[in-house]
C-alpha cells in the first residue's frame, strides 16, 4: 500500500498531466487559468476529505477514480490505466485474442456495445448496438478504463466470459456466458440482387480490404451494373488507411477524403489520387449506429463529395487516432492525439456525442417502427418476453426495412434517369 503522502503527490502530478494535455486542446492562455483554479480545488477537496471524513480514507482509491473521471470526461476513448493494473492485464492475458465478437467504447459511464461482429458468439445470443455492460467477470465496468474493459473480453480460445447487461426496455440486467472464439473476419462479398444493381458488403476495413473490394467492384462493373448498394452498418474494424484507399475506388481524382488535425493544428490532408473504378452509377450507403471508425471515414467521404445518398441510422462518431503515454511510475495514459475531419471540414468525433457521427441523408427506421416492432411482438408486459430470439428478430427485422429502404432509392434514381 502506498504511503499518504505518496499517493498525494502521484494525485496532484495526474493531474497536472492531465491539465497539460487538455490544456493543449483548448486555447492555452485561459485553460492555463482555468488549470490552476481546477488544481485549487482538488488541492481542497482532498484536504476537506482528509480532514474531515467520517472514516479514514482510502487515498489510493480516491485517487483512481478521480484520474478515471478525468480521463473519461476528454471523450469516450480515452483512459487512465493505473501501473499495477497494466501490468496484471497484460501479464495475464499475454498475446491472447480470442473474443467473444464485441466491439465496445464507453458512454454513460458503462462500458458500451459498437457493434457486434457477424457470426459471432455474442451475435448468436443476439447482443447488439446500445447494450451497456455493467461488469465482465464480475467487475464493473464504470470505475474501470476503456483499455481494460477491451483487455478483460479476450482470452484463450474456448474459454467463456460472463457478462451482466442493461438493456433497453428490460427493468433488471441480464446475465449471460459467451465463449470465446478466435478472431475470424467476416468476408467481404459481393453479388447482384436484382437487375442491373449489385451489392457490396464491407463488414470491415482491416489490411488487404482495399484489395479485394478493388477485385468485387471489378467484377460488379461487369455485369452492367448501373447501381450499386454498399453496407458498412456494424462495421468497426480497421483502419483510416483502407478506407482512404477504398474511398478512392469511388472518387474522381484530387478529390478531398479526410484531413488529420493534430493538437498544434498541424494538418495530413488524403485527397482521392486515381480514377475511380466505378462512375456514373447510382449509389446508396447502408449505414448505423455500429458503423465507426474507418467505415465513418468512407461514408463521410463519399456522401460529402456527393457520390452516395447514405440510409440508416447515425453512425457512432469514432474519428481520432489514440495513442500510449507511459508514467514514470508505470501507469498508462491512452489519449487522443489527432481528429478526422471530413471533407467539408467538420470533425467526425464531437466532445458533444449528439454531434457526433454522421447523420443519414434519410433515416431509416423511425422509431414507431421500433415501438410497433415491440408491440406486436410481446404478448404481454412481462419481462420474459425479451428472450435472445426477440432480439435477434428486431436486428433482422431493421437491416430488412433498411435494405428495401436502400434498394428503393436506387430505383427511383434509376427511374427518373430513364424518364
Amino acid at each position: 500500500m502506498l504511503s499518504k503522502a505518496k499517493v498525494t503527490m502521484i494525485f496532484l502530478s495526474a493531474v497536472f498531466v492531465v491539465y497539460g494535455i487538455v490544456g493543449g486542446m483548448m486555447n492555452r492562455v485561459s485553460a492555463k487559468d482555468n488549470a490552476y483554479r481546477g488544481l485549487r480545488i482538488f488541492t481542497d477537496v482532498l484536504t476537506k476529505v482528509r480532514e474531515s471524513y467520517v472514516e479514514e480514507p482510502d487515498l489510493e482509491k480516491l485517487m483512481r477514480g478521480g484520474l478515471h473521471g478525468m480521463m473519461e470526461a476528454l471523450d469516450p476513448y480515452s483512459s487512465f490505466i493505473d501501473g499495477e493494473t497494466y501490468e496484471e492485464i497484460q501479464r495475464s492475458r499475454g498475446e491472447m485474442t480470442a473474443s467473444p465478437g464485441i466491439i465496445i467504447s464507453r458512454r454513460y459511464g458503462y462500458a458500451y456495445v459498437v457493434s457486434v461482429v457477424s457470426g459471432s458468439p455474442a451475435a448468436k445470443r443476439g447482443l447488439r448496438t446500445g447494450d451497456l455492460l455493467e461488469s465482465i467477470d464480475g467487475r464493473g465496468t464504470s470505475q474501470m478504463s476503456l483499455w481494460e474493459a477491451r483487455r478483460l473480453l479476450v482470452g484463450r480460445e474456448g474459454s467463456s466470459v460472463d457478462l451482466r447487461l442493461i438493456r433497453a426496455r428490460r427493468s433488471v440486467p441480464l446475465q449471460i456466458a459467451l465463449v470465446r472464439e478466435e478472431k475470424h473476419l467476416p468476408e467481404i462479398s459481393a453479388r447482384i440482387v436484382e437487375d442491373g444493381i449489385g451489392f457490396l458488403s464491407l463488414p470491415h476495413f482491416e489490411e488487404g480490404a482495399a484489395q479485394l473490394v478493388s477485385s468485387k467492384l471489378k467484377m460488379l462493373q461487369s455485369s452492367g451494373m448501373e447501381g450499386l448498394l454498399v453496407d458498412v452498418r456494424g462495421t468497426a474494424l480497421g483502419g483510416f488507411g483502407e478506407a482512404v484507399k477504398i474511398s478512392d475506388f469511388f472518387l474522381p481524382k484530387g478529390k478531398r477524403i479526410l484531413t488529420v488535425n493534430n493538437r498544434d493544428g498541424e494538418k495530413t490532408e488524403f485527397f482521392s489520387l486515381t480514377d475511380p473504378i466505378v462512375s456514373d452509377i447510382r449509389i446508396v450507403l447502408l449505414i448505423d449506429r455500429g458503423s465507426s471508425g474507418a467505415a465513418e471515414v468512407f461514408a463521410a467521404a463519399l456522401e460529402d463529395n456527393e457520390i452516395a445518398v447514405t440510409v440508416g441510422e447515425r453512425t457512432d462518431g469514432r474519428g481520432s487516432i489514440q495513442e500510449f503515454i507511459f508514467l514514470e511510475d508505470g501507469a498508462v495514459l491512452e489519449i487522443l492525439t489527432g481528429l478526422f475531419y471530413r471533407a467539408t471540414g467538420t470533425p467526425i468525433q464531437s466532445r458533444d456525442l449528439s454531434e457526433s457521427g454522421i447523420s443519414p441523408e434519410i433515416r431509416s427506421p423511425d422509431q414507431g417502427f421500433v415501438t410497433n416492432f415491440y408491440f406486436e411482438n410481446t404478448a404481454d408486459e412481462t419481462e420474459p418476453t425479451y428472450r435472445d430470439e426477440f432480439y435477434q428478430r428486431l436486428n433482422s427485422a431493421i437491416r430488412e426495412l433498411q435494405f428495401e429502404e436502400g434498394l428503393k432509392q436506387i430505383r427511383s434514381q434509376l427511374l427518373r434517369e430513364a424518364a
